[in-house]
């Protein structure tokens, strides 16, 4: 798989920068995620960031489709936990997607999250 950051996937030359609107307090990570989106296929990917709202994963594999949904399991290793989500896609390049959660495993999203320093 090949490694790529977040200005690989979507970079800001000529885009204004524009002062941070999101609702949740996102956390930098680098976690094993495996997806199953519209075409019901598993894929590898990994999350490099994500909040309470969503993720972005980075993956060769990104869906055809954009506006589909798709179930994702997080590996997060640190506590022996899949943490189970499911969301939509609302944007995607050739490396990657970002996810809005529509269902999570709050509990597990939670306790990640705390842990990176994120209260809730």
């Amino acid at each position: 798989m090949k490694t790529f950051t977040r200005d690989d996937v979507f970079p800001a030359d000529g885009v204004e920068i524009m002062e941070e609107q999101r609702a949740y307090k996102r956390a930098k990570v680098n976690m094993k995620v495996a997806y199953r989106d519209n075409g019901y296929v598993y894929k590898m990917g990994r999350v490099i960031d994500i909040s309470r709202g969503g993720m972005l994963i980075l993956t060769d594999h990104p869906p055809d489709d954009l506006d589909g949904y798709l179930i994702a399991s997080i590996d997060a290793e640190e506590f022996g936990k899949i943490i189970w989500v499911q969301g939509r896609i609302v944007r995607k390049t050739e490396s990657g997607i970002a996810v809005v959660f529509t269902r999570s495993d709050d509990k597990g999203l939670d306790m990640l999250l705390s842990y990176q320093g994120i209260p809730f």
